[in-house]
């Protein structure tokens, strides 16, 4: 009977502990989970028809700095007959091989597929000057929340 008791208190001590543990934990862990998502990237979306093609560009930025910026252009009128092939091979061309600056080509469902990735946090800003008309003279210039949404504006996307 003296065993029972003891294994039996020996049990109540331990679920004890456990209890005083997660009364730490528990604060700890909620607080962690509202800071990471107060303090997470947003987005914005952008899109635009136009001349037989669907653009949407979204945005993630932390704060008035863009990180990302994501293109989909999906060509829905084929009026000039284009291919995978040549699509690929005139991105190619004119983009070159600039760090941070991605594409991908597709064809889904009878349409091509564009997307376009300009990761800011690794871009070669001299480079992608080179080969793009930039008005903007610094990289911290041109990865501004503000001058994007501009840009995007002034050339005729409408924000989602």
């Amino acid at each position: 009977m003296q065993e029972l008791l003891r294994k039996n208190n020996k049990y109540y001590t331990e679920v004890n502990k456990l209890k005083k543990i997660l009364k730490l934990i528990v604060p700890l862990l909620a607080t962690l989970v509202l800071l990471t998502a107060c303090s997470g990237e947003k987005t914005k979306e952008f899109i635009k028809n136009s001349d037989g093609h669907e653009i949407k560009t979204t945005l993630y930025y932390k704060g008035n700095v863009v990180n990302k910026s994501v293109t989909v252009d999906t060509i829905i009128d084929n009026k000039y007959n284009l291919t995978v092939d040549f699509v690929k091979q005139a991105l190619q061309h004119n983009i070159k091989n600039i760090s941070g600056y991605t594409y991908n080509v597709e064809e889904k469902n009878g349409k091509i597929t564009i997307t376009y990735v300009i990761d800011y946090n690794k871009l070669d800003f001299d480079k992608a000057k080179s080969v793009h008309v930039v008005p903007e003279n610094t990289l911290e210039e041109v990865r501004k929340l503000g001058t994007i949404t501009k840009n995007l504006k002034d050339a005729g996307f409408k924000e989602k």
